[in-house]
């Protein structure tokens, strides 16, 4: 009976197989923003469309999110323990907001419409909610003040604004690879038993008891 690894972790595909998820999942979410865009700028209720939108949004990406680092757990042999999960999903994940926060920008730069139908729907919306709950004019008149001047920073291409977002969008997306790494981990047993008999191996796992 001899002892063989039970497999190796192949990093550098790995982390290739992190960088090509990485580049769908910017590129879905890139593509699910623009489209959510149209949706809510069409939209004879924006409150419920920013709901739902919202929130399948969210679904979405954790479900993609969630998938594709699985798949990165089976391409390192169905084993890592929770450092090489953190590791290869953040990647995965910075490259996919990356993409879409960089793509996001640039789209807005080129056709600045949608977002700003958005945002003054949102002026309006929440013009409504904070009179339905009997805000005082002078808080209201200072929230609106605030979203016109975000709209307005928004119409013009910012590397600063665009690099802030970024930073912002890559800490939330850290913490979700922790989440994802604490989950997903799953340590790689030392070695598998081998009994050689003629040309037949049949592995069986060591219980440790020598």
């Amino acid at each position: 009976m001899i002892q063989e690894p039970y497999g190796t972790f192949p990093a550098a595909e790995v982390k290739k197989e992190g960088v090509k998820f990485g580049i769908y999942l910017g590129i879905i979410s890139l593509v699910i923003s623009i489209v959510s865009m149209y949706v809510l700028m069409n939209s004879a209720n924006f409150k419920t469309s920013s709901m739902v939108t919202g929130g399948l949004t969210l679904i979405l990406m954790i479900a993609l999110s969630a998938y594709f680092a699985v798949s990165l757990r089976k391409a390192a042999g169905g084993f890592w323990n929770f450092s090489q999960a953190l590791k290869n999903i953040f990647i995965m994940l910075a490259i996919a907001v990356v993409i879409s926060t960089v793509g996001g920008a640039l789209f807005n730069l080129i056709n600045p419409e949608p977002q700003q139908v958005i945002f003054d729907k949102t002026i309006n919306m929440t013009i409504e909610t904070m009179e339905s709950v009997g805000a005082d004019d002078d808080l209201i008149d200072k929230q609106v003040a605030d979203l016109e001047k975000t709209r307005d920073e928004l119409r013009t291409f910012s590397v600063g604004q665009t690099l802030k977002g970024l930073g912002v969008s890559l800490i939330m997306y850290f913490v979700f690879a922790l989440i994802l790494a604490a989950i997903l981990k799953r340590e790689r047993p030392a070695f598998l038993n081998v009994s050689n008999t003629g040309n037949d191996a049949t592995p069986v796992q060591e219980d440790g008891n020598g």
